[in-house]
């Protein structure tokens, strides 16, 4: 569904075709309320982000629009996340330390990626995220979130031209419909982010292991 397709099933379903109540520009700035909130809170919309490290640099830009980090990859290997007590573990409490290498943790701090050990050479990071879906306008073409959603974008839509005429029974019942599919759109989605693995809790005796601990 396209966003031309989307505000035609909205205003079918509200009987507001040709109503000049509610503008297209309206109608885009609501699909695109209801995809963040999707994106932020059941994390529907992924991407890959990707640059090359240099040599000797140790921190590097936050992805644009990510909101969670799922996995970080340095020359191919897989990065585990560290938090600064750890890090001083590392560094033996000595942040000033510059020694280089291949780069095996990484940290946040202020929208800032952190390595460790600092990248000895240019290689490719890969950060894998959950994102925000970028600002809707009269030229998008299609819509961020999967094609399984965007029928139930009409719900989050309808919910709000009816508030808007102050019809709150029915701006209710929509936004009730909405809040129920998002229930289910969470539960999809952790199911998809376990699809892989197996949802039991596993023995730190049979992870892999760093200096650090299990990983």
């Amino acid at each position: 569904m396209n966003l031309t397709e989307l505000e035609t099933a909205a205003r079918n379903k509200y009987n507001a075709v040709g109503d000049t109540n509610w503008s297209s520009a309206e109608i885009r700035d609501l699909a695109y309320q209801a995809c963040m909130e999707l994106a932020t809170e059941c994390y529907v919309i992924e991407n890959v982000y990707s640059t090359t490290t240099v040599s000797g640099t140790q921190e590097y830009a936050y992805p644009t629009y990510a909101i969670a980090i799922k996995r970080v990859t340095y020359n191919g290997g897989k990065l585990e996340p560290i938090d600064f007590r750890q890090d001083d573990a590392l560094t033996m409490n000595n942040q000033a330390l510059t020694s280089t290498g291949t780069s095996q943790y990484y940290a946040f701090w202020d929208n800032t990626l952190i390595l460790r050990p600092i990248p000895d050479g240019a290689y490719t990071l890969k950060v894998y995220a959950y994102v925000e879906p970028q600002q809707i306008t009269a030229s998008t073409s299609t819509l961020e979130v999967p094609t399984r959603c965007h029928i139930n974008l009409v719900d989050f839509i309808v919910s709000e031209m009816a508030a808007k005429d102050q019809n709150f029974n029915m701006a209710k019942w929509y936004r009730d419909r909405w809040d129920s599919y998002k229930i289910k759109e969470k539960i999809l989605t952790r199911k998809r982010m376990r699809a892989d693995g197996f949802s039991q809790v596993k023995d730190e005796e049979s992870l892999p292991n760093t200096l650090l601990g299990a990983v």
